[in-house]
């Protein structure tokens, strides 16, 4: 009798040991939430561990999708790696909110477990856990709140700024004027050193252009450059205003201010053209061509002295 109870209290230590070996050596699948109640669009930890023996199990883990029934997934971790005494664990975090309301179930996934020395596929599935879905709870008090607190606005005034760029925008305005009409004032005239009148001075050189050889090119040049100056001198002095620095152009402008018969303009613009043909198109006019314009420009001179005193021009 004692042989048996001794021999059957082996067999049952036997039985228990195997059961110890098989239950460590199969994987273990966890499930954990760290709320069960959110409101709508709140966001819930849904934490998945699978832990299996080292190199007995090849493990496929689940892909989540983007989204399932009544629940959005917002972001998947990755997927950690732990081993310690001789086993394996994986670990991902999943997150996830719902705009259902409602108390749902969360999504069930499944891991394969396939063993390394058996062809039989071992199939766990995460739990399914009770989330509860709701609002916000009413307020009864009837009391108006801010949504936000109540910031003080600092307004600040542009009027000086306004002041100071109209200030400004008219000082540049003033310059800007000053400078144009400065621009504009009449050329002084210089200082001559000669005690004849306008007419007699301007006789006596247009006497002096008698030496010049008009059958020389250089003198030819000179000749009418000299005619030129002659004129343009006469009128500044007689006005006394400087036309020095005009062109020829400008001189006939000058002139029809001063209301000269048309022939005088034509015998004056005649000249000075000639003479600038001279100066930049290095023309050679006949003898005759030079002596007209002599006569011409010496005719207006004496027109101008005989005539009344001509008017300062404003230009």
């Amino acid at each position: 009798m004692i042989k048996y109870s001794i021999k059957y209290l082996k067999i049952t230590l036997l039985l228990f040991l195997f059961s110890k070996i098989g239950f460590a050596q199969s994987p273990v699948v966890k499930t954990f939430v760290d709320k069960s109640d959110i409101l709508i669009g709140e966001q819930i930890k849904y934490k998945v561990t699978a832990t299996f023996p080292d190199g007995v199990f090849k493990v496929h883990w689940f892909m989540p999708p983007d989204s399932v029934a009544h629940f959005e997934i917002v972001d998947r971790s990755k997927i950690d790696t732990v081993s310690a005494n001789n086993t394996t664990t994986f670990e991902q975090t999943i997150t996830l909110t719902s705009f259902d309301s409602g108390r749902w179930n969360t999504p069930a996934f499944k891991i394969n477990f396939d063993p390394v020395k058996d062809d039989t596929t071992l199939n766990l599935f995460t739990d399914s856990i009770p989330v509860n879905v709701g609002y916000a709870a009413a307020d009864t008090t009837n009391e108006l709140r801010d949504i936000k607190p109540i910031m003080e606005v600092t307004v600040k005034d542009y009027f000086w700024y306004y002041i100071g760029g109209g200030i400004l925008l008219l000082l540049i305005i003033a310059i800007m004027l000053w400078r144009y009409f400065k621009n504009r004032k009449k050329a002084p005239l210089p200082i001559s050193s000669s005690k004849l009148s306008p007419y007699d001075e301007a006789m006596q050189n247009m006497e002096n252009l008698k030496t010049l050889n008009l059958q020389k090119p250089e003198d030819v040049k000179q000749y009418h450059a000299r005619l030129s100056e002659i004129f343009k001198w006469y009128v500044s002095r007689r006005q006394q205003f400087s036309i020095m620095n005009k062109t020829s152009g400008d001189v006939l402008v000058h002139l029809t201010e001063f209301r000269l018969p048309n022939e005088q303009v034509t015998n004056v613009a005649t000249a000075l053209r000639l003479g600038d043909a001279v100066k930049f198109a290095k023309f050679v006019p006949l003898i005759t061509e030079s002596e007209e314009c002599y006569n011409k420009i010496k005719e207006v001179i004496q027109f101008i002295h005989t005539s009344k005193p001509i008017n300062q021009s404003t230009n």
